[in-house]
């Protein structure tokens, strides 16, 4: 797997893992937790991966979100291919709207945050310019599974790639 397609995929944990907080600015409208704490697995049978985009799906991926209170949001991602770790992310962060980092294979990336409901928020990733700028909308669709719908190329249409994870613990 590239280095860019596994840095995409590692996006993947900043986008599920940043819906568990509200922007301020719509902190009144949208508040708490959404429970999304706890282990999360990718279900690749369900998932609909974009090879042409982002290259071969992982083996495996494990997401672990150990902070969602509502104000912070705390996770790591795992990914593996047949070589072993594809892909690794982590951060901590208060999401707020403001750019934030998160770091996607020992590289910072950029990203920002806006809760669009109750359960659901799009992530955008900021780079340089000229570097692609994804997004993904991320909802919670009931206590044990998140939908990831991703744009990858930046032109409007239906969703790149379409991600399914269901709880593990």
């Amino acid at each position: 797997m590239s280095t860019t397609a596994r840095a995409f995929s590692a996006l993947v944990g900043a986008a599920l893992l940043a819906a568990a907080l509200p922007v301020a600015a719509q902190a009144q409208a949208f508040s708490g937790s959404m429970g999304v704490a706890g282990r999360w697995a990718i279900d690749l049978p369900r998932s609909k991966f974009n090879t042409a985009l982002t290259g071969p799906p992982p083996l495996s991926g494990e997401l672990d979100i150990t902070v969602d209170d509502g104000k912070n949001l705390a996770w790591t991602l795992v990914e593996e291919d047949e070589a072993g770790v594809a892909a690794l992310q982590f951060a901590h962060a208060v999401l707020d709207g403001a750019p934030t980092k998160a770091v996607v294979n020992l590289t910072l990336v950029m990203i920002s945050v806006q809760r669009v409901g109750q359960s659901a928020v799009t992530v955008t990733t900021h780079g340089d310019a000229g570097a692609r700028h994804q997004s993904m909308k991320v909802t919670r669709t009931d206590p044990s599974t998140i939908l990831v719908e991703q744009d990858i190329d930046g032109r409007p249409g239906p969703p790149d790639q379409t991600l399914i994870l269901t709880r593990v613990k």
